[in-house]
């Protein structure tokens, strides 16, 4: 769930544990284990937290009839759907599998997936840095805030409730 309230946040690695190479990480789409609670209705596996810009690259999903509220990127976002289909309410294009979208920075938008989708949808996303929840597009008053320390931690303690090991976590800071 984006917060609400900012404090400061850690990685939680000292430096000398950061590396700074090439690495690989596998989703599993099918491991209901590995999908992290975000909000009602949507999920996301980690593929990267980004520590130098708050960045932070997932597979979401999220589940028919569900939506991420409005919310504002304060930088780029990449996406490629990979199952189902999404929109954003305030565009007329809809994303299904093999849709690739660029965002620039400063638009606020809310993505939706139809009720009456036979699947959920499920898209990779590298998002470059923080997002601000807003309570309506037009209105733009702040109501959350997430970036890639806000999601790492939300992914420490779910890694810990399923009983997942963290140390898996920590190969995806960057």
């Amino acid at each position: 769930m984006p917060i609400n309230t900012f404090r400061t946040f850690n990685d939680g690695l000292l430096a000398e544990q950061r590396t700074h190479t090439e690495y690989t990480t596998d989703t599993n789409l099918d491991d209901d284990r590995l999908w992290i609670p975000y909000v009602e209705g949507a999920w996301f596996q980690a593929c990267s937290f980004n520590v130098s810009t708050g960045g932070f690259t997932n597979v979401l999903k999220i589940a028919p009839g569900a939506m991420l509220n409005p919310h504002y990127h304060i930088s780029t976002v990449y996406g490629y759907t990979l199952r189902g289909s999404w929109h954003y309410l305030e565009h007329d294009w809809v994303a299904t599998p093999g849709t690739f979208i660029y965002e620039p920075p400063g638009e606020a938008h809310t993505l939706v997936v139809p009720a009456d989708a036979k699947e959920p949808m499920i898209t990779f996303f590298h998002v470059s840095g923080g997002l601000i929840y807003l309570d309506t597009v037009d209105n733009g008053k702040i109501v959350a805030y997430d970036d890639g320390f806000t999601l790492l931690e939300l992914a420490r303690k779910h890694y810990q409730n399923v009983g997942l090991d963290q140390s898996l976590l920590d190969r995806l800071i960057r």
